[in-house]
């Protein structure tokens, strides 16, 4: 997981997949009032902790409906909370309904609860209305995922009736999948955390929720160190033999070391038992969107045993995305990552994060859904199942006439940096020897400009291949001026202001090509976005 401060085409499937469908599409819910009585008692259990409770209706309060008034929650069962929802389990490399048929799980994670309104600038919503919030409004999650957070001083009992219970009795009033997901990003064993401490919240939660189908338990989030399979197997079966013996039926979501990458390696030797998918987390930093280097990291995998990513995401560079684990783009990595997991649907998914300030987030500090180049926008629409275009597609330059100082092939040329296209295919590339290749697009007419975004670089590659050096100009009727000059660049994506007058020309003019061999300009598109 990240935090506010950093933490730590359509190609097909190699073999055939089964049909897979989504969870049946469920009419609007509304939240149930929750009896004045319990809110009664959740003031006093809060006041027992020494704990503030905000007015209702307060501006920037806290969640108030995080706390149970039993010392510990109830143990569910079908009678008291019928599900509105068939009983997960594995078959071959799917996740299957009660009845067989394989079933692709989709939605967003949520922020930890202990965690809410840690912002001072942000806008906080209770952890309940953002669950809410995940299945309303055009959001199509059939699952949400919950992550636990170590509990201080709590006990376990204390944590799971605060910062659990309430939202698990929510998932079951509004008919989704929720994932309890113990969020440990640490190491394990003699040097990180002890497994008796994972026995210990699993000993507990396992069987309170062993009969209710719409609960999914994620055993460890991201398992760092020791960076073996085979010594975090010895560690973690145990644990799962603990929670077989007392929830034989619950879905598991089992993690691995170095940060839940290790499914190559649990596809060759699995977990003991059944009933397990095993996880995945995948961002920017791991490399690009491509079939190749997907298959090599959990595609292969996903044909021999389930596989889940349960955390991804992105965001262009700025104030919503940490300097080296999340940056990327809709268009240069969004797109790709949705195309490839439609085309696979036996790989179910939960985006991260569905939150306004831990990174990379969906919605600004006030709830403002981000769009473009950040992630939300985009994930909203796949969750709907609908189309998403890549802002490189479409802006003002799209089609126009473009001249460049060399071009590295007949394939390569000057028009690929305006056809809309921020693919490998797409890119305008200079010849090698041109140590200072020029660009200059003429538009179809002079456009009053907003910013001006340059994406650069190759799909595969890095930082060293983006445009090192260079320099953003436009022209108007007073002649050229330039907008913005980026050294030392290693963004694949930057912007440049536009100027007050209409604009008839841009133009890039390359100092360093890039810090790569060969040293030559790669740029997907420059992309006019008009005021």
């Amino acid at each position: 997981m990240l935090r506010n401060i950093f933490r730590g085409r359509r190609p097909q499937p190699t073999s055939p997949s089964p049909d897979v469908s989504r969870p049946a599409v469920r009419p609007p819910r509304r939240k149930p009032a929750r009896p004045a009585a319990v809110a009664s008692a959740l003031a006093l259990v809060v006041a027992g902790l020494g704990l503030a409770v905000p007015a209702a209706g307060a501006a920037g309060a806290a969640s108030t409906d995080v706390v149970r008034a039993e010392a510990a929650p109830a143990s569910l069962s079908s009678d008291a909370a019928p599900a509105a929802v068939s009983r997960l389990g594995t078959s071959g490399n799917t996740i299957v309904d009660a009845s067989g048929t394989p079933v692709q799980l989709r939605g967003v994670s949520v922020l930890a609860p202990r965690h809410n309104a840690e912002c001072p600038e942000c806008n906080p919503k209770p952890i309940s209305d953002v669950i809410d919030m995940t299945v309303s409004d055009g959001w199509q999650s059939d699952v949400v995922r919950l992550p636990v957070t170590v509990w201080g001083s709590l006990t376990v009992e204390e944590n799971v009736a605060r910062y659990v219970d309430p939202y698990v009795q929510q998932a079951v009033e509004l008919g989704v999948y929720i994932i309890v997901d113990l969020h440990h990003v640490s190491d394990y064993g003699s040097t990180g955390v002890p497994q008796s401490a994972v026995s210990e919240f699993w000993d507990y939660v396992a069987p309170l929720y062993a009969d209710v189908p719409n609960v999914i338990y994620e055993v460890f989030n991201e398992p760092v160190a020791p960076a073996s399979w085979a010594t975090w197997k010895s560690y973690i079966q145990p644990v799962v033999d603990d929670i077989r013996a007392v929830a034989p039926e619950t879905l598991l979501l089992m993690g691995s070391p170095q940060w839940s990458t290790y499914v190559n390696q649990a596809a060759a030797d699995p977990i003991a038992g059944t009933d397990i998918a095993y996880v995945y987390h995948l961002y920017p930093n791991q490399g690009d969107a491509t079939a190749a280097n997907l298959d090599a990291k959990f595609g292969n995998a996903a044909q021999q045993i389930p596989v889940i990513l349960t955390e991804f995401g992105w965001n262009p560079p700025g104030e919503f995305s940490d300097p080296v684990v999340t940056q990327g783009t809709t268009s240069g990595w969004g797109i790709p990552l949705r195309q490839y997991l439609d085309a696979r649907p036996h790989i179910s998914w939960t985006a991260w994060l569905f939150d306004n300030y831990w990174k990379p987030q969906m919605f600004d500090h006030d709830w403002n859904l981000l769009g473009g180049e950040h992630q939300g926008a985009m994930i909203k629409a796949w969750l709907a199942d609908q189309p998403y275009a890549s802002p490189c597609a479409d802006h003002a330059a799209v089609g126009a006439t473009a001249v460049a100082s060399s071009s590295g092939s007949s394939t390569s040329g000057a028009a690929k940096a305006v056809d809309g296209d921020c693919t490998n295919a797409g890119r305008w590339l200079s010849a090698e020897g041109d140590a200072a290749p020029t660009l200059t697009i003429t538009l179809d007419a002079p456009t009053v400009v907003d910013q001006i975004d340059v994406y650069s670089g190759f799909v595969g590659g890095g930082s060293v291949n983006v445009l090192r050096d260079f320099t953003v100009e436009m022209h108007t009727s007073a002649g050229w001026q330039q907008a913005a000059a980026f050294d030392d660049n290693t963004l694949g994506l930057v912007s440049a202001p536009g100027p007050a007058a209409a604009v008839d020309q841009v133009r890039l003019v390359v100092t360093d090509p890039s810090n790569y061999t060969p040293d030559v300009a790669r740029v997907f598109e420059v992309a006019v976005r008009a005021a």
